[in-house]
C-alpha cells in the first residue's frame, strides 16, 4: 500500500457541530486504515471465493446468497490491496453508497468498488465507527460526484471528520444508540 498524503489541519468551519472538550474531531484517516477493493472486473468463475459488491451489502449485513465467485489467483491479488478481516467496515463507495456494515464472518471474500476500514487504534470502537457512518453516509450521498453513477472517492472518505471521544464514553454512546433502535424496532412491531 501506498502511504495516502497528508490532509489538512481541520480547521473551526469544517467542524460540524460542537463537541465536549474531552472529544477530538479527527480525519478519517488519523484514526483508521481506509482502502477499497479492486475497480477491475475479474474473470468470475463457477466455484471460488466470493467477491462482495455494493449489491452484497444491505440492511447492516453481507449477502452471500447472489455472489459472484473469483479464482483463488484474482482473491490474492485482490488481497494484496484490501485484506478484508473480521471486524473490519466495509460500505459501498460507488451506486448505492453508504450501507456500512461490521464484518462479522472469517469467510474469505474479496471486495469490488467497496470502501474498507479497519481499526488502527485500540482506542477506537469499530460499533462507534459504524453508527457514525450512517450520519456521514447522507453527507456523502449529497456531495458524491459523477453523472450517470455517483462514487464517493477515497479521497473524500479519508478526509471526512468524525468526533473522537474517549473509549468509555464511545461504549456508552453505542450502547444508548442500540437500546434506542431496539425500542424503534418494537414500537413499529
Amino acid at each position: 500500500m501506498k502511504k495516502s498524503k497528508k490532509l489538512p489541519v481541520i480547521t473551526d468551519d469544517e467542524k460540524p457541530f460542537d463537541i465536549p472538550d474531552s472529544w477530538e474531531w479527527v480525519r478519517l484517516d488519523t484514526v483508521l486504515d481506509v482502502r477499497d477493493g479492486t475497480h477491475d472486473t475479474p474473470k468470475y468463475v463457477e466455484n471460488g471465493i466470493p467477491l462482495i459488491t455494493s449489491k452484497n451489502i444491505s440492511n447492516g449485513h453481507l449477502d452471500f446468497s447472489n455472489i459472484k465467485y473469483i479464482s483463488e489467483k484474482d482473491f490474492t491479488e485482490i488481497n494484496k490491496r484490501s485484506n478484508v478481516e473480521k471486524g473490519d467496515i466495509i460500505f459501498a463507495m460507488i451506486g448505492s453508497i453508504g450501507n456500512p456494515v461490521i464484518v462479522d464472518t472469517d469467510r474469505k471474500f474479496g471486495i469490488k468498488n467497496v470502501a474498507l476500514l479497519k481499526n488502527i487504534n485500540h482506542s477506537l470502537d469499530m460499533n462507534f465507527v459504524l453508527h457514525y457512518l450512517y450520519l456521514l453516509e447522507n453527507l456523502w450521498i449529497k456531495n458524491a460526484s459523477g453523472a450517470v453513477q455517483k462514487f464517493i472517492s477515497l479521497k473524500k472518505i479519508r478526509s471526512s471528520l468524525i468526533p473522537f471521544p474517549p473509549l468509555e464514553e464511545q461504549r456508552r454512546i453505542v450502547e444508548k444508540v442500540e437500546e434506542l433502535q431496539s425500542s424503534i424496532s418494537n414500537l413499529s412491531k
